[in-house]
């Protein structure tokens, strides 16, 4: 029996990488994006059961994909990391099937798939407690990466290691653009990092992210807040780079 078949277009690596784990963990095959460019040309070449696109990418908007996707009679979902996209009518009138709220948990993509029909039995998430004893002094909270990526073995955990290397441009950026006072950059490098934080199980790196975003938005640059970003970086980069020694000591 064939898998079913997704498309993901989200520009975000981190949580591009955690959905598509998410969506493998629930039996469908996916095709991963980082832009809109080929978004056309993958649906006029196959068949998809769903497309899940963020909203903000580098060539193109959700609008435009939710059209793509419209016209080959294929469900969309607007990914967004603004929990008001739920009750904007703008979003939920333009031709999207459905809103998926980041940080998406792996039970909230499994009930999504249910709904639309994609998949038809439900899944037995294992939750790893071993490691969940384990304190990473509150960088990083175990209990949001388990939701997000379920059972944290080997795949998991390596995506997780990652997380430091693929957001560290980001990190440099922000320091870059506050030191520059663009407002702006400070805006969308913000935007990134709170939802890559997020997907990550970096909560309190997320809730700073999001601070900076708001005050940027109003064309205030904390640089206060930026620097408790990056400091709050360094610490989750520490706390990953310690909890896979400790993944690595208890398989011993």
């Amino acid at each position: 029996m064939q898998k079913p078949q997704i498309l993901i277009v989200e520009d975000n690596d981190s949580v591009r990488e955690v959905i598509t784990r998410q969506l493998q963990a629930l039996g469908v095959s996916v095709t991963a994006l980082a832009d809109g460019d080929r978004v056309k040309q993958e649906l006029a070449n196959q068949k998809f059961d769903l497309v899940i696109a963020d909203l903000h990418l580098p060539d193109c908007s959700g609008f435009d994909i939710a059209r793509f996707a419209s016209a080959k009679n294929c469900k969309i979902v607007l990914l967004s990391g603004d929990a008001k996209a739920l009750s904007r009518d703008d979003f939920l009138t333009g031709q999207f099937d459905e809103v998926l709220v980041k940080p998406v948990t792996l039970q909230n993509l499994q009930s999504l798939l249910l709904r639309h029909k994609v998949i038809d039995s439900r899944l037995n998430t294992v939750n790893s407690s071993r490691l969940s004893t384990y304190d990473a002094s509150g960088a990083i909270d175990l209990t949001v990466v388990e939701e997000q990526m379920g059972h944290l073995d080997e795949v998991a955990l390596d995506m997780l290691s990652r997380f430091p290397s693929m957001m560290r441009p980001l990190t440099d950026r922000i320091k870059d653009s506050a030191a520059k006072e663009n407002a702006q950059a400070v805006l969308e490098v913000a935007h990134s990092l709170k939802g890559a934080a997020r997907s990550a199980g970096a909560v309190i790196l997320g809730k700073i992210a999001e601070d900076v975003q708001s005050k940027a938005a109003s064309n205030f640059i904390d640089t206060t807040a930026v620097q408790n970003l990056l400091d709050e970086f360094d610490r989750v980069e520490i706390a990953i780079q310690e909890l896979c020694s400790e993944k690595k000591r208890l398989s011993v």
